[in-house]
């Protein structure tokens, strides 16, 4: 079988402007500014033209065009006679074609207009459909006689080797030969059979086996030679079972800790090539968590294969959100489910399809409808429906469950039975979100409450016992919606993420919980003037290191650990630091220990009460002074000396971190004395292969101990060479970083020079190029 790309060279034609130009796949159709614009400047008729060249062996094979995905109305013709009509924006479509000798058109009418008759459109969307042509195109080249299809399932891996593999054929009585390989490409197993019907399955017993995980993701190649070709697919052999008690993968009980995902980019909306795609997947694991739900559809097949890479579970739904349309509209849900599960059997990172709309009032004979066709096409795996709404109809086998109960002063999540009475397993796919709307430029006080409300979320899905498989937070990064929802700039800037894939303060929250490398981050500037009342009570530094050790002004201050009492669950709690004074008062001072602690808690108390100090203080006070012959001056300098810092030079702070008592980490917060710039790809070595490659680029100002400035805002000017800019030119940092995407044009090197401040700043990435 032949895998050939169509993604390079399409002529392009929308009903917009009529122009015509020359388009690389995955296209949007148009550039589509951050924010503020126009949704039905993304409605419009978009064409796709390509011409297609086959000889006189090609006319003897079966031949077919391979979508990934349109949005969301699409005909297809072949030499102006239409072929195929695609309903559906989400989903994989093939398009059998009988093309003549020599030259053929192959059209492609793609109208991105929100149709009700389409899911999820219907009803007003907290998301943006987008345009065009904007996942990969193939031709496929098979044999007459060929097949499809490739499935492989089992039973109870845990105890045996056995799996089964299944395919369709078009013919019947011939030979085919079954390969597996490891993932050292050693083949583990091989046999020859003959297809007996159009249906065939084998039992395999293989002779050892490695399970994939989250830590190990194994995974095995399987093979399938027929007629002359060879039909390729890949498997991982894991155990996933929901109960009423939790998840189990491979028989061990874990916490699902994840976060949703919207497949949406600046300025190009869904139209992001494979890199792009495994870059999400990677920052997803860099972030600590486990599963990503793709809400709210199914996402690119990339990004799915690399959560089967890297070991990222994946619930995967189909598309809708709140709406219901008529009969026919429910019809092509059910079909969506059939595409979804006939698209993603195979991947091992799939745990849960999700058969219900989205936040949907229940529908008993149309959810029964979904439930029967992902039961009769995969019975190995559970079906989950994210509702919003408590103890509604269950016809899934998992209650999905949106749990926004948390306000940032109450509990983080309601228990089981207040929102099923069911015995069946329990997921909360959603939380945090829509409650409380962070911006990336946000008021540090702000910011770190963001945080902390995931945190404490996370910290009730992790209580033991509590009947919860665990908590995906809404959400991996900003995106693009409808006016009714966002910040009226129509983005919802509910990630932990920005927009760019910049992290904010909240994706630390994850990262220290999940990580596997070591974290260290103050969750503070350290500056007094970002507080009311000059009042720094309290910083959250999130870690996974053992302990800290704080010194100010170069004084060690105190030595702080985990805070268990307020986060009982975690592994790792963030370390409060509420000391900024130790026993300085003591060494500088000439106080006792004890005198000192005194003067401590006066201290803040006057920050805490100002000049209505209770009693109990107003007593300390004149017994220190008696006891010192201090006056009120004296007293009120130390207050500017040791907590205010009104008046006096600003503090500087150094934070160690420890892990078995080494020292692994440092991080240094002092008053910004001069500034920086740092230019850096994330990948810098691009390839040309089945279509162009990306890269993301960060830009960001940074103080003299590499912090960023986070409420810079500067100007900056993007060049590039032998690359091309995805985005405009002129550019602003978003609170003291962006980030922008270059895309490839031709094999060599490509340089992106960012200008700045009378400052220019240069990188390089180096393309490579592959046949196909």
């Amino acid at each position: 079988m032949e895998k050939i790309s169509l993604n390079f060279n399409w002529e392009f034609t929308s009903s917009k402007t009529n122009k015509k130009s020359i388009v690389n796949l995955p296209h949007s159709g148009l550039d589509i500014p951050v924010t503020h614009f126009n949704l039905h400047d993304l409605e419009f008729i978009q064409t796709y033209v390509k011409e297609l060249d086959f000889n006189a062996e090609d006319l003897e094979k079966h031949l077919e065009v391979l979508f990934e995905g349109a949005a969301h109305n699409t005909d297809v013709y072949l030499n102006d006679e239409l072929i195929f009509n695609n309903l559906g924006g989400y989903n994989r479509f093939v398009v059998l074609i009988k093309p003549k000798l020599g030259k053929n058109i192959l059209k492609v009418v793609v109208d991105s207009h929100e149709n009700k008759n389409i899911p999820p459109f219907g009803g007003v969307v907290d998301y943006v459909g987008y345009a065009g042509l904007y996942r990969e195109v193939y031709l496929i080249k098979k044999p007459i006689n060929n097949i499809n299809n490739i499935k492989v399932s089992y039973d109870n891996i845990l105890a045996n080797n056995l799996i089964n593999v299944e395919f369709m054929a078009n013919v019947t009585n011939k030979d085919f030969e079954l390969i597996i390989l490891d993932k050292n490409q050693e083949v583990v197993y091989k046999t020859n059979s003959k297809v007996i019907t159009n249906l065939t399955k084998i039992e395999v017993e293989l002779p050892s086996k490695n399970l994939w995980s989250i830590d190990n993701p194994y995974l095995y190649d399987l093979n399938i030679k027929f007629e002359g070709a060879t039909y390729k697919t890949y498997f991982g052999l894991r155990d996933i079972k929901f109960k009423s008690d939790g998840f189990y993968l491979n028989g061990k009980l874990i916490k699902l800790i994840g976060l949703n995902r919207h497949q949406s980019y600046p300025y190009v909306g869904y139209a992001m090539p494979k890199g792009a795609q495994i870059e999400d997947a990677n920052l997803l694991k860099e972030l600590g968590v486990n599963i990503v739900r793709t809400a709210h559809y199914p996402q690119s097949k990339n990004f799915i294969e690399h959560c089967d890479k890297i070991g990222l579970l994946v619930f995967t739904e189909i598309p809708g959100w709140q709406h219901i349309g008529d009969t026919s509209w429910q019809d092509m849900s059910v079909l969506n489910v059939e595409r979804m599960i006939e698209r993603d059997y195979n991947n091992p990172s799939v745990i849960i399809w999700g058969v219900r709309i989205n936040e949907s009032n229940d529908n008993h004979d149309f959810y029964l409808k979904t439930n029967k066709k992902a039961k009769s096409l995969d019975p190995n795996r559970p079906t989950g429906g994210v509702r919003n709404m408590v103890n509604s109809e269950l016809l899934e086998d998992v209650y999905t469950f949106n749990d926004f109960i948390h306000e940032g002063n109450n509990i983080g999540l309601q228990k089981k039975s207040t929102v099923t009475k069911k015995k069946n397993p329990y997921l909360v796919t959603e939380h945090n979100g829509h409650m409380f709307p962070t911006k990336a430029y946000d008021n540090e006080i702000k910011r770190l409450s963001h945080a902390l409300r995931h945190l404490r979320v996370i910290d009730a899905a992790k209580m033991p016992n509590n009947k919860i498989s665990g908590a995906i937070g809404w959400v991996f990064a900003d995106y693009q919606t409808h006016a009714e929802f966002g910040s009226g700039d129509m983005i919802c800037h509910h990630g932990v993420l920005d927009i760019y894939r910049n992290k904010k303060l909240a994706s630390y929250s994850y990262m220290a919980e999940g990580s596997k490398d070591d974290i260290l981050y103050v969750g503070s500037n350290m500056h007094i003037g970002e507080y009311p009342r000059s009042d720094l009570e309290k910083v959250y530094v999130f870690t996974n290191l053992d302990y800290i050790k704080l010194y100010k002004n170069n004084e060690y201050i105190k030595t702080f650990y985990p805070n268990k009492d307020e986060f009982k669950n975690l592994n790792h709690p963030p370390i409060v630091i509420d000391d900024f004074i130790g026993d300085l008062i003591h060494k500088n001072e000439g106080l006792t220990i004890k005198d000192a602690n005194r003067a401590k808690k006066i201290l803040r108390a006057v920050q805490k009460y100002g000049t209505r100090l209770p009693l109990r203080y107003n007593l300390m006070i004149l017994y220190l002074f008696k006891k010192y012959k201090m006056t009120m001056d004296e007293g009120v300098s130390l207050f500017y000396k040791y907590l205010s810092n009104w008046g006096t030079k600003q503090s500087d702070y150094k934070i160690e971190g420890y892990k078995d008592t080494k020292l692994v980490k440092t991080v240094v917060k002092s008053i910004y004395k001069k500034y920086d710039y740092m230019l850096e790809a994330t990948n810098n070595n691009l390839v040309i292969a089945d279509t162009y490659d990306v890269t993301r680029v960060v830009f960001k100002k940074v103080d003299q101990n590499g912090e960023i400035a986070t409420y810079s805002f500067d100007p900056i000017a993007i060049e590039v060479e032998n690359l091309e800019l995805i985005g405009p030119k002129l550019q602003t940092l978003n609170s003291g970083i962006i980030a922008f995407w270059v895309k490839t044009t031709k094999k060599g090197l490509g340089t992106i020079r960012v200008k700045v401040a009378n400052k220019e700043y240069e990188t390089k990435v180096y393309v490579d190029e592959v046949n196909n």
